[in-house]
């Protein structure tokens, strides 16, 4: 599935700025495009055990089927969805799919997005279906352990991000364009 219109965002571990690229993202492009945020949590474990060790917040497990799409519409709080509608996306939607619903969850979403809208989404399993406009690695310096599903997004990225580094980040914000296209957008470089 192509959508030109979409810069996906992925990262090579936890906590490495995919939100807050994506925020700083939307912050630059929102008075002159609609924008709307995406974030993607793929369960990859089906036996309801939490992919981060623990017993988990339930979120994984309180669906039924391959995939469930929520929007999210407080504007107040920590989540990463919240701080995208503060950066200033017009809707904010949170998918959480298995890895066999991760191509339904893609139509469902992308179903509700205008054409002539900008798609901010972070997710490294997108990238396995999705081509999109523009594709971004976060990563961090000091993080050694590169988890598996960021491993295809950075052979496809146009830019790997170092969010603490100002020149890295700025450079890749910089070089990202908007363009209007017959009846939508395409987002290049």
């Amino acid at each position: 599935m192509t959508i030109p219109n979409m810069l996906l965002v992925g990262s090579t571990a936890r906590n490495t700025g995919k939100t807050t690229f994506c925020a700083e993202f939307i912050r630059k492009w929102h008075g002159r495009f609609d924008i709307v945020g995406v974030k993607i949590t793929t369960i990859h474990n089906e036996n309801r055990q939490c992919h981060h060790g623990d017993n988990g917040c339930g979120a994984c497990t309180s669906f039924d089927g391959d995939c469930e799409v929520i929007e999210e519409l407080c504007t107040s709080g920590n989540k990463d969805t919240s701080g995208l509608l503060q950066a200033g996306a017009a809707k904010v939607y949170w998918v959480k799919a298995k890895k066999r619903g991760l191509g339904e969850a893609a139509g469902r979403f992308m179903a509700v997005v205008p054409n002539n809208a900008i798609v901010v989404c972070e997710s490294n399993s997108l990238s396995k279906i999705v081509t999109p406009g523009v594709t971004v690695v976060t990563h961090r310096s000091g993080v050694d352990e590169i988890k598996p599903s960021s491993e295809p997004m950075l052979k496809k990225a146009d830019f790997i991000v170092d969010v603490g580094d100002s020149d890295s980040l700025n450079t890749a914000l910089d070089s990202i364009r908007v363009e209007s296209m017959g009846n939508g957008i395409r987002i290049i470089v």
